[in-house]
């Protein structure tokens, strides 16, 4: 099944929300940045949704060009979804493609509300405060 992919480049996401993180706290660990940004996202998609939706997330790129890829499943359920989405960071792609098998829940949306996606009494968070593991590849930790 395809759907539409937003990416938002790893740069643009510290240089918008990178500064949330707490001082002291390691920006490696640290995901308030990250529930910052899902905030406004979500709550972005929620006010132009008309039907219920999930957003999932994954990390795409290499060595020093990461970027944040976020589907909206199903294709449809959000109007404008690039414009409701820049909302929260400029946009660095958009492209239609199958969603992969390796994601993480981020939100379920529905018109007007949203809510943060658990699995097993968790969410799963990025933390982009700072680069992270091979390269500077961000990861994604489960946040009881």
């Amino acid at each position: 099944m395809s759907v539409t992919i937003l990416l938002f480049a790893l740069d643009n996401l510290r240089q918008r929300y990178g500064a949330l993180a707490p001082q002291g706290k390691d920006p490696r660990h640290d995901t308030s940045p990250f529930r910052a940004f899902r905030t406004v996202l979500l709550e972005a998609l929620a006010e132009r949704a008309h039907d219920e939706a999930e957003a999932s997330m994954w990390w795409e790129g290499g060595y020093n060009e990461y970027a944040l890829a976020v589907a909206v499943e199903p294709t449809g359920a959000v109007s404008d979804l690039e414009g409701a989405a820049s909302r929260a960071c400029p946009l660095d792609g958009v492209r239609v493609g199958p969603i992969r098998r390796d994601r993480y829940s981020m939100g379920l949306i529905a018109p007007g509300r949203w809510q943060v996606a658990y699995e097993e009494g968790a969410a799963f968070e990025a933390p982009f405060g700072a680069p992270t593991g091979h390269f500077g590849a961000p990861g994604i930790r489960r946040v009881p």
